[in-house]
């Protein structure tokens, strides 16, 4: 059995990056970028109008006093072209995202148009009033956001929806990025049953399976769910072949002292070398940790065997996946963990006498502190309390503390999203 912070530190040296793969820019969300978008042309491509409104010539409106009667000599939807120019005494209707006609180089809002004439359309005259006139205004100008040949997303960029959006104007479908790592995911126990079947007397739903696949999605990882594999060699050893395609592979159950526990054993037949087994650690002693090669010029693929107990099985993702999938996706290394913050307890708390424990727990976020309450948990088969936790709190080995006792907490990412809106 070895110290948490050591198998900690033997997964950060085991994971590598990914090598970038290209992909299509909705299919990178979440990655960042290994090379640069550029963009194929100016945008916007033409001068356009940014409001609803008449395109006018400035010099004609601001000699007026921002007070005009025009004739309107073109109507002008988005999308529209015309090879008119706009004359002196003339103005377009024009829509939102319409080109800027010739001649015309500012567009009077709609709601300018006076006495009754602002549904006026081509053949027709219009009167405008717009006291705070500025020339050029409420247009578009070429170029504005970027010109081509520009780079608007540069390496290194996380792929948001907005930059999605970017790429995408500035003409990329495809972009070279981050490579999202790919995770099989295997549930054993010949107690389990699939979500949607009703547990005979002995047996239990597979909780883990959704629950790590929920936990690879939220990493911006793919997923690769392989279902149930019972406790026999056989079972195990088909399911641990499939999964060695992928880039992680993640067994849940079978990994501790029983009679059952076959998974440390086939993981070896199957060639997988083992990097650690068993970690001073509550819950989740029985975590394993290995690599196998894939072949020349392939990453190996990481094998984790976590504790069937699912609150054991979630921690030990939290403290030992997570890092290895943020490496593999080339995220910074202030991405590998979940936040470190401090705070107070709010109610007594008590630590293993041997272990480090991580306790599922609620943050009361204040101006200049953080109150934490431990909550009721009755142990690593308790999904309830993990379920209510805004994070886990980290109590040493033998440690306790009182109200008031400073303390080291990790927040999940969710919960921070959720303090922040």
């Amino acid at each position: 059995m070895i110290e948490l912070t050591e198998a900690i530190e033997l997964v950060e040296r085991t994971a590598v990056p990914l090598p970038p793969r290209r992909q299509r820019i909705a299919d990178a969300l979440g990655l960042a970028l290994a090379a640069p978008v550029v963009a194929d042309v100016d945008s916007p491509p033409w001068d356009r109008a940014m409001m609803d409104g008449f395109a006018v010539r400035s010099a004609e409106v601001a000699a007026a006093s921002g007070t005009v009667e025009l004739d309107v000599v073109v109507d002008l939807a988005a999308g529209d072209v015309t090879a008119l120019v706009i004359p002196p005494g003339g103005c377009g209707r024009i829509m939102t995202g319409a080109p800027i006609p010739s001649g015309a180089d500012a567009v009077v809002p709609i709601e300018s148009a006076i006495d009754g004439t602002a549904g006026a359309h081509a053949g027709g005259r219009v009167r405008l009033r717009e006291p705070r006139f500025r020339p050029g205004q409420h247009v578009g100008r070429r170029g504005a956001a970027f010109r081509a040949g520009s780079v608007v997303l540069p390496v290194g960029a996380r792929l948001t929806p907005a930059a999605v959006g970017l790429a995408a104007e500035a003409g990329a479908t495809h972009v070279l990025a981050a490579a999202r790592p790919r995770v099989s995911i295997v549930s054993t126990g010949s107690e389990l049953v699939p979500p949607d079947a009703v547990p005979a007397h002995g047996q239990t739903r597979n909780s883990n399976g959704p629950m790590l696949a929920a936990a690879v999605a939220a990493l911006a990882a793919e997923a690769i769910p392989l279902g149930i594999a019972a406790d026999r060699p056989e079972a195990i050893r088909a399911a641990v072949a499939q999964g060695l395609a992928a880039d992680i592979l993640v067994f849940s159950g079978g990994v501790s002292a029983g009679d059952l526990d076959l998974v440390p054993a086939i993981f070896a037949d199957c060639g997988v070398e083992r990097v650690f087994h068993k970690v001073r650690l509550k819950p989740g002693k029985p975590v394993w940790f290995g690599a196998v090669s894939r072949g020349a010029g392939q990453p190996r693929t990481l094998v984790f065997g976590l504790p069937g107990n699912p609150a054991s099985s979630l921690v030990c993702f939290e403290l030992f996946v997570r890092p290895a999938l943020a490496i593999l996706a080339g995220r910074p290394r202030h991405e590998w963990h979940l936040p470190r913050e401090h705070g107070v307890l709010t109610a007594a708390a008590r630590s293993a006498p041997d272990r480090p424990v991580y306790l599922p727990c609620r943050l009361a976020r204040r101006p200049g502190a953080i109150g934490v309450e431990p909550l009721p948990w009755t142990g690593s088969s308790d999904l309830v309390g993990l379920a209510a936790a805004d994070g886990l709190l980290v109590l040493p080995a033998g440690g306790a503390g009182e109200v008031g006792t400073p303390v080291e907490v990790r927040a999940f990412a969710w919960a921070r999203a959720e303090a922040t809106t």
